[in-house]
């Protein structure tokens, strides 16, 4: 297992139809979000604009959760409204308009990938998947198995579990956690 810790202040944004996006981490390894080859990418992103058109995606799903208000959306015609800290699980080829401004974490994957869930946790069992991904709204102090991790706020703690061997997170605050498994 290793991990890596990317830091939001060191990411560089790109533009959107409705603000700013930061790209933390996207697999594997010499694909591209404009080239729509990745299987997964993780991101967070600025919605600026409102009324606001989410980018659409053939053959992929996304999980979205809000770091800082509600998520007011129109999807398919239809609207709904998610609480800051709800998962929005959706279908990346749904028409989506957003009525909010705000910040949020994004987990794009294609559909492809055999495994993905996103929830919001302090502690994890025992988990074996082949990424984990953990995302901190607050500073927070990580204990992966025994190692201890320092996470400021919109900071990524990424683990790559290619053994896939048992490991426990725990954590002084509550994370967005993502778990991958490719096959």
């Amino acid at each position: 297992m290793v991990f890596k810790i990317i830091k939001k202040q060191d990411l560089q944004p790109s533009v959107w139809d409705g603000g700013l996006t930061f790209e933390y981490f996207i697999f594997p390894k010499g694909t591209e979000y404009s080239k729509r080859d990745f299987l997964f990418r993780i991101s967070s992103a600025v919605i600026g604009k409102s009324p606001s058109d989410f980018t659409r995606f053939e053959n992929f799903k996304r999980f979205l959760v809000m770091l800082d208000k509600r998520l007011e959306i129109v999807r398919n015609g239809k609207p709904e409204i998610y609480a800051e800290d709800e998962v929005f699980e959706f279908d990346s080829n749904d028409k989506i308009v957003s009525a909010s401004t705000g910040n949020d974490f994004n987990l794009m994957i294609s559909k492809e990938i055999g495994y993905s869930s996103v929830q919001l946790t302090n502690s994890t069992d025992e988990i074996k998947n082949e990424f984990v991904c953990c995302f901190a709204k607050t500073n927070s102090s990580i204990e992966l198995n025994q190692t201890k991790i320092i996470l400021e706020p919109y900071d990524l703690l990424l683990i790559h579990n290619s053994p896939k061997k048992l490991f426990q997170i725990k954590s002084d605050n509550l994370l967005i956690v993502a778990f991958i498994d490719i096959d």
